[in-house]
């Protein structure tokens, strides 16, 4: 049984969870005036430990960081449905964390190339190599509140919008 080393009212801490090999992830969207954290388990043996807790570098309250998570290999992805990036309303965005040894590292911030307020880009997440896709689904290109699912590929340390790459 996995808790989170700083448990408090209302955290909805497992809300969503993944588990890769020795690692798991799970969220806590609810966690500071939904500002949201995550946590990182490691585990060695038959036992788990808490590795880590990540919060997002801009968080502000409201912003439900972690309402999405997975893990693949030493990356993990974290969606914040929530956030207000470049002031545009709950358009959401996704963070993208690598390890090293036993530290995590922000390593980017991605977001919707169209962001519009509403969209809640980060409402499901999910890494796979060097991709990662993000869920928006209010997103309203085709019709209203459609949704849509944007596709991103690392090269390197920079993660780019994979609809400007062929052959994916």
């Amino acid at each position: 049984k996995l808790k989170a080393s700083d448990p408090s009212t209302s955290d909805k801490f497992g809300h969503r969870v993944d588990i890769e090999g020795d690692y798991a992830i799970v969220g806590a969207y609810n966690k500071n005036s939904s500002t949201g954290a995550v946590y990182i388990f490691y585990r060695s043996g038959t036992s788990w430990a808490q590795q880590a807790k990540l919060n997002a570098s801009d968080s502000e309250a409201g912003d439900a960081y972690s309402f999405s998570v997975d893990i693949d290999g030493d990356y993990a992805i974290v969606g914040a449905l929530n956030e207000d990036p470049g002031g545009t309303s709950d358009a959401g965005s996704a963070y993208i964390y690598v390890r090293s040894g036993t530290s995590w590292s922000q390593q980017a911030k991605i977001q919707a190339s169209d962001k519009e307020a509403g969209d809640n880009f980060g409402r499901g997440v999910t890494i796979s190599g060097d991709y990662v896709a993000v869920g928006a689904d209010n997103e309203d290109t085709t019709a209203s509140n459609a949704g849509s699912v944007y596709i991103f590929k690392r090269n390197v340390n920079n993660w780019s919008s994979s609809s400007t790459f062929d052959n994916l």
